[in-house]
């Protein structure tokens, strides 16, 4: 079953949002792992509580558009679209 953040997409489509989104979870939680950052420092400098790191790191909370460019252009990962 789909989060409930992903209940407006299209069921077809609902699997691979939520593949798309653990994978940048991973990627998030790889680039701050070999930064040598822990998920409280890096609460820390992008200003958010510990625990929104790490339910997004456990793709258990999907960051909002916004916070995720927040946090990708911070952690200096890649967006591609397509």
């Amino acid at each position: 079953m789909a989060s409930k953040r992903l209940e407006a997409i299209p069921e077809k489509f609902q699997r691979d949002a939520e593949k798309q989104l653990r994978g940048i979870a991973q990627k998030i939680q790889k680039k701050r792992e070999s930064l040598g950052l822990s998920q409280e420092a890096l609460a820390e400098q992008l200003g958010l509580a510990v625990n929104t790191v790490k339910t997004i790191e456990q793709s258990r909370r999907y960051p909002s558009l916004p916070m995720l460019f927040y946090i990708c252009k911070f952690l200096e990962i890649k967006i591609t679209i397509g």
